[in-house]
């Protein structure tokens, strides 16, 4: 069950008990020193990352632990990735030290890849 919804960003990480935190910022931290571009809001009460304004990735803050999702995860492999739905694909995370820091790059790069593959598509 989910612990936390919020309406911003600032809401929810401000509401975290401590080790959800450090998992949120160390997250939050990786996607933004990769791609700077990259845009975080809040969706259904969720932290969500955007690529253009399109849906890439989301962090979903549970009582037990947190989940890093990709919208298109299911176009991803890892060993990491949890799911068996049509699309979403995410990893859950107890700890800070669970972070596969190389893992979790590897992902963004490939969904961002995606993202912009989709959005040149579209343009043409």
């Amino acid at each position: 069950m989910r612990k936390l919804k919020g309406k911003t960003v600032e809401e929810i990480v401000g509401s975290l008990e401590p080790e959800q935190e450090e998992i949120v910022a160390k997250l939050r931290s990786i996607v933004k020193r990769v791609f700077p571009e990259i845009v975080e809001t809040v969706k259904w009460g969720n932290i969500t990352c955007l690529m253009d304004g399109e849906n890439l990735a989301w962090i979903i803050i549970y009582k037990d632990h947190v989940d890093f999702g990709f919208f298109k995860g299911a176009e991803l492999k890892s060993n990491l990735l949890e799911g068996t739905g049509k699309g979403l694909r995410h990893i859950k995370i107890r700890s800070s030290n669970e972070i596969d820091e190389k893992e979790l790059i590897a992902l963004l790069e490939k969904a961002v890849e995606l993202e912009k593959n989709k959005i040149r598509l579209r343009i043409f």
